[in-house]
């Protein structure tokens, strides 16, 4: 991936800005002196859509103003992207949902998050091309026909409207059969991650028919994208419905295609998914003042409660915003709690997850100690060691291939108080680089996101849900109602960035948009790298924390300077109820932007 062209990305996104039609001023009571940000955040009382592309934010924000409430427009929101941000998902991906009815008082979450075929074999693709997606773990690796796991995006997004939306699947299509029919302008962005992904699908005809131009180079700024393919395809669904996708003509397209390019997924597969596609209830905890909802296993949002606990246990104010304090012990809570997911995270109809043990306060109480013993080993080591001894002598580069993402997230609110966050995924840049048949429909590469060796938590077994990192996103309530969502793509980083987007607004006061906007860190723990040995930091914290830092032994990569993709792409809104202001926030490392009225 050619990294360095969105390694410094400072919002200077020309379309995205210009298309920033969002209201772009502080509300005082709420903002805080934006110092290393790089926009307002944007303000609404009657309705709020953020998501990784203006368009998309539009797509939302055109079905509130037609009196569509917070589902219809999250579905228009989570539809478009397969037009604005297609290497990242669409309707063949999959993701998870945590939504917020203000009628029934209640979370839920909904789970689509992609099931291993029933006909998997491990052993087919032992010479599959082996190609870097984003899971970076070396178990599968590969690209094409069979390493897609049955998507559920479309049932998802079908189940969420028939149950809580007010609008059909043809109206809240709109923008996004708009899109992909008379196409949508090339940013900055899209180019760097176009050139990127170009080995993902140039092996395969349909695809490259799709996504690259008819000389087979990328997509460049400037140039229009259109998928007409898959724009026949969404109006039939619009028309008549998921069953058409799932069981009808479109369904055995796409299963005759895998059967022929030697591919697991049937139609049987793509039969069973709607039945499959069912509300559940959340997992929570309390933090401070806050009651805070994260998505169940296969999810491994329960790793972001975990570091809210351990968190709870400190004055972090009192430490100061990434200040070497407060890093150290985050760093120290993440570190811990990720080993926790990587070896008890799976599908819970396969697996045991101890939800109920990891997040015990004895179990949180016990973390806790460990974080304050690991950072007291670190101070005495500190004072023992040269400065020499303590340079580290080896670091991964950020900018490699496992370090690549394709996940986005998305969120809206409406007048009445419904509130809802989406992560969805193709799995790596462009998914499998498979396009089923004719239908312009590529699917995901989600199956590279579990390990080959079996008996894990997360081992590919047919018929399992894959064990994911998309699924941690969070809703922070007080008094019973929302107060702030917030998610956002990264691969394992997913995990890391929210709670400190989260901090950000709940301990340290900031509003929305500073929260994103400021320097964040991750660890590289993908898959096969847990425990991790190294961090991923943004510069813009002051060079005189990064160096106690390493004094303290961390080893720190800040080979992509001040802003990186690399550290997520968070999307969030926040809800001030004594007011009725509505603030929204988005990413500026990517094309994030926010729309409120």
């Amino acid at each position: 991936m050619n990294i360095k062209k969105i390694r410094s990305l400072k919002g200077g996104l020309s379309f995205a800005m210009a298309c920033a039609v969002a209201l772009g001023y502080s509300h005082l009571a709420m903002a805080q002196v934006a110092k290393n940000n790089l926009r307002p955040a944007s303000l609404g009382k009657l309705g709020m859509v953020a998501s990784a592309n203006p368009l998309a934010s539009l797509a939302g924000q055109k079905i509130l103003i037609k009196g569509g409430n917070a589902i219809d427009a999250i579905v228009a929101t989570a539809a478009s992207l397969n037009a604005v941000e297609p290497y990242m998902s669409g309707t063949a991906g999959v993701g998870y949902m945590l939504f917020y009815s203000a009628k029934d008082k209640k979370v839920r979450s909904l789970v689509f998050g992609g099931w291993v075929p029933q006909n998997f074999q491990a052993k087919a693709i032992k010479t599959d091309t082996k190609l870097a997606d984003g899971a970076g773990h070396g178990g599968m690796e590969t690209i094409g026909p069979r390493t897609p796991a049955v998507p559920g995006n479309l049932a998802g997004w079908s189940r969420a409207l028939k149950d809580y939306g007010t609008m059909s699947l043809s109206e809240v299509f709109e923008s996004t059969i708009d899109y992909l029919e008379n196409g949508v302008p090339i940013t900055e962005f899209d180019q760097a991650m176009w050139e990127g992904t170009l080995d993902r699908v140039s092996p395969h005809p349909e695809s490259a028919a799709i996504f690259l131009k008819p000389d087979k180079t990328p997509y460049k700024i400037g140039d229009f994208f259109t998928n007409k393919p898959l724009a026949k395809t969404m109006r039939r669904i619009a028309k008549e419905g998921i069953d058409v996708f799932y069981k009808g003509e479109i369904a055995k397209e796409m299963a005759a295609a895998f059967k022929r390019d030697g591919g697991f997924i049937t139609l049987e597969d793509l039969a069973s998914v709607p039945d499959k596609v069912q509300w559940v209830e959340p997992i929570s905890v309390k933090y401070r003042d806050y009651t805070v909802y994260n998505n169940p296993p296969p999810g491994m949002g329960i790793q972001q409660l975990q570091v809210l606990k351990i968190m709870e246990g400190f004055d972090l104010k009192k430490m100061g915003h990434n200040s070497v304090e407060y890093l150290a012990h985050l760093m120290e809570a993440i570190y811990l709690s990720r080993m926790d997911t990587d070896k008890y995270i799976g599908d819970p109809k396969f697996v045991k997850v101890p939800v109920t043990m990891l997040l015990s306060d004895s179990y949180i109480a016990s973390q806790r100690a460990k974080v304050v013993a690991n950072i007291k080993e670190r101070r005495e080591k500190m004072k023992k060691q040269s400065y020499l001894e303590k340079v580290p002598g080896y670091m991964e580069d950020a900018r490699q291939d496992k370090y690549k993402f394709a996940t986005t997230s998305l969120s809206a609110v409406d007048r009445w108080g419904n509130a809802v966050v989406i992560i969805q995924t193709h799995g790596g840049g462009f998914g499998s680089g498979y396009v089923a048949g004719k239908t312009g429909v590529v699917f995901n590469s989600a199956l590279d996101w579990m390990t080959l060796v079996p008996g894990q938590a997360n081992s590919v077994e047919p018929g399992k849900a894959v064990g994911w990192c998309i699924g941690g996103m969070m809703q922070f309530h007080k008094d019973g109602v929302p107060q702030l969502i917030v998610g956002s793509p990264g691969s394992f980083g997913i995990l890391q960035s929210v709670p400190q987007v989260a901090l950000n607004v709940v301990d340290f006061g900031m509003n929305i948009q500073d929260a994103i906007s400021a320097p964040r860190f991750r660890w590289k723990d993908e898959l096969g790298s847990v425990p991790a040995k190294e961090l991923i930091i943004e510069t813009r914290i002051p060079e005189k924390t990064l160096q106690e830092l390493r004094d303290m032994g961390y080893v720190l990569d800040t080979s992509l300077g001040e802003w990186s993709m690399t550290v997520g792409g968070a999307q969030g809104i926040t809800i001030d109820h004594k007011t009725g202001w509505i603030m929204g926030g988005a990413d500026p490392r990517r094309n994030g932007y926010s729309m409120g009225w």
